[in-house]
C-alpha cells in the first residue's frame, strides 16, 4: 500500500505543527480506532475499554491545556495491562485491537515528547490497519499492485484520508483550548464508527 504517497502533502503540513498539535493529531487517530478495541473486548471479554477511554480523556484534556503530562508514564502502564497477545486469540479482531493500543500508546508518548514522527506514525498505522483489514476480509486473493490499488481506491481508505485532511485543517486554524478539544474529538469520534466502519451499535 502506498500510504506514504497519500501522506506526502500532509507530511509537510504536520511537520510545521506546534508541539501541542502533534499530540492532538495523534490523539485524534487513537480516538478513531477505539471502537475496534471495544468490539474485540466485548466479544472476547478481554480488557477494559473504559481504561482506554480514561487515557483518551487525559490526552484530550492535555491538548486543551487542562492537564499536565507529568505523570503520563502511569497511563502507559495501564495500557500495557490492556494489550492483547495475538497468540492467545484465534480471530482477526485481535489485530485491529492491538493497533488501537499501539495508536493510543503512541499518543501518550507524543504528549510527553511531542514530535512529527509520532504524529505521522499514527497516521500511517491507521492506514495500515485499513489495508490489513481489507486484504483479509475482502480481497484475500489479491496480491501486489492489484491489492494496493484495491486498498487505495476503497471507500474506507478514501474516507479516512478525508478525515486526516480535515483533522490537519482544523488543527491548522485552532488554538489549544476547550473549543478545539470539542471540535476535534467530535470529528475523530465519528458517531462511534472506526476507520474500519466498526461500531458497537451496528
Amino acid at each position: 500500500m502506498t500510504d506514504s504517497q497519500h501522506l506526502k502533502d500532509p507530511t509537510k503540513k504536520i511537520q510545521k505543527f506546534k508541539p501541542w498539535q502533534f499530540t492532538a493529531f495523534c490523539t485524534a487517530m487513537a480516538q478513531r480506532s477505539l471502537p475496534n478495541y471495544a468490539l474485540f473486548s466485548e466479544v472476547t471479554e478481554f480488557g477494559d475499554t473504559a481504561e482506554l477511554t480514561h487515557c483518551l480523556n487525559m490526552l484530550w484534556d492535555h491538548v486543551a491545556g487542562q492537564q499536565s503530562a507529568k505523570n503520563f508514564e502511569r497511563l502507559l502502564e495501564r495500557l500495557e495491562e490492556q494489550t492483547p497477545d495475538v497468540e492467545q486469540f484465534d480471530m482477526y479482531g485481535v489485530y485491529p485491537a492491538l493497533d488501537a493500543i499501539v495508536s493510543l500508546t503512541t499518543a501518550v508518548h507524543c504528549s510527553m515528547e511531542p514530535s512529527p514522527e509520532e504524529a505521522l506514525s499514527n497516521a500511517r498505522l491507521s492506514l495500515a490497519t485499513i489495508g490489513k483489514f481489507l486484504s483479509q476480509a475482502e480481497a484475500p486473493d489479491l496480491k501486489g499492485v492489484e491489492l494496493s490499488q484495491y486498498i487505495e481506491q476503497h471507500p474506507l481508505t478514501l474516507q479516512h484520508l478525508d478525515f486526516i485532511d480535515e483533522a490537519i485543517s482544523l488543527l491548522g486554524k485552532s488554538k489549544p483550548n476547550q473549543d478545539m478539544k470539542k471540535s476535534l474529538r467530535q470529528l475523530a469520534t465519528n458517531d462511534g464508527i472506526s476507520e474500519l466502519g466498526i461500531s458497537l451499535e451496528s
